[in-house]
């Protein structure tokens, strides 16, 4: 499971070109890719700007590893699969969407150091809504080893099997609902610790 620690020390040490480019044009690359996202409505131009993505992310030379952190939200996309009344080319839509932007958040956090981040984000947005992002970019991680834990219990129980299809769903629903139960308290335990060595809701950057 790639640690967080991990994902920092890339986005520092590395020399790509990507790494060396100023923090708020990476930023605004990553707004025109969330608004594609938005606003592209067919399946080639998504996996256009996916495989621009996709090069991107090999050229700034990060570890192969970092990238299978593009695929965790796909977890969260295949509940499209059941509204969608099983039809080939929403699902794909969908999931397109769903890489494109989880493609484009890794790419900006494993090649600019998240003070950086913040710190642009700061002097634009209010800071509620980026305490509340920072927040959340370190919930992931939790989230991840709440997940690894989670998949390690689902297999020792059975996990999934064609054969026992019935008992396979019953495994994955409470293996579903104890991860996000998990995930709250985890979340709930971060920000009491950050409370208690003197965080005040706002966070507050060096001006290099």
């Amino acid at each position: 499971m790639i640690q967080l620690s991990y994902l920092d020390y890339i986005a520092v040490e590395r020399k790509s070109f990507l790494h060396r480019l100023s923090p708020k044009l990476k930023i605004i690359g990553m707004a025109f890719v969330l608004l594609a996202i938005v606003a592209v409505r067919n399946l080639s131009g998504l996996i256009f700007l996916y495989g621009i993505l996709f090069a991107l992310f090999f050229m700034a030379r990060i570890p192969i590893k970092i990238f299978f952190l593009t695929f965790y939200p796909l977890i969260f996309a295949i509940l499209f699969i059941f509204i969608s009344e099983f039809q080939p080319h929403f699902i794909l839509l969908i999931f397109f969407k769903v890489l494109c932007g989880s493609t484009g958040v890794v790419l900006l956090l494993a090649t600019t150091p998240y003070p950086s981040i913040f710190s642009v984000l700061g002097k634009v947005l209010p800071s509620s809504f980026v305490t509340a992002l920072f927040l959340t970019y370190r919930s992931i991680f939790i989230l991840l080893d709440i997940f690894e834990a989670t998949q390690q219990a689902l297999y020792l129980r059975g996990g999934f099997q064609w054969k026992h299809p019935w008992r396979s769903l019953i495994n994955i629903s409470n293996a579903f609902g104890h991860l996000i139960i998990k995930g709250i308290d985890a979340s709930e335990k971060m920000y009491e610790s950050m409370l208690l060595r003197g965080f005040k809701n706002k966070i507050y950057y060096r001006e290099d």
